[in-house]
């Protein structure tokens, strides 16, 4: 019993150290395919759409903050509240559409329907504002 049970446990150990190695060998081999493949494309644009349906409402406050920055708090509320509204809606509709047309590939390529291609692309590329001590919109870096 002892011997079948080392034996055993030669097999774990070697299949844990394969399978421990086979990710950093997919890794490293066909990448550049795998990038471009119309199966990777197709992923990105569902992802992309599933993200704008469930974070197009961050349109809202992102441009509030926007506008607050380049006027005064009352105006940048209004304003920023009206646009990022519209741009919400329009980001949630692309979504919708990326998400049930992924398979296709419309418009050529499977390229975005809008730029950047999610609410926030810092947290996917652009800074957003905190607020200081003063109440003042600060751009962290």
């Amino acid at each position: 019993m002892k011997c079948s049970s080392s034996k055993l446990m030669a097999v774990v150990g070697v299949a844990a150290m394969f399978l421990m190695v086979m990710p950093a060998l997919a890794q490293r081999y066909g990448d550049e395919y795998r990038e471009a493949s119309a199966f990777n494309k197709m992923q990105h644009k569902l992802g992309r759409g599933l993200a704008n349906v469930a974070t197009g409402a961050i349109e809202v406050p992102k441009n509030i903050s926007r506008e607050w920055r380049k006027s005064d708090p009352i105006t940048g509320f209004i304003i920023g509240g009206v646009k990022g509204v519209g741009w919400a809606a329009t980001r949630i509709a692309v979504g919708v559409y990326e998400t049930v047309t992924f398979p296709i590939p419309v418009p050529a390529n499977y390229e975005p329907l809008m730029q950047p291609e999610t609410p926030l692309p810092s947290v996917w590329g652009e800074q957003l504002p905190y607020f200081d001590a003063e109440g003042d919109p600060r751009i962290t870096r």
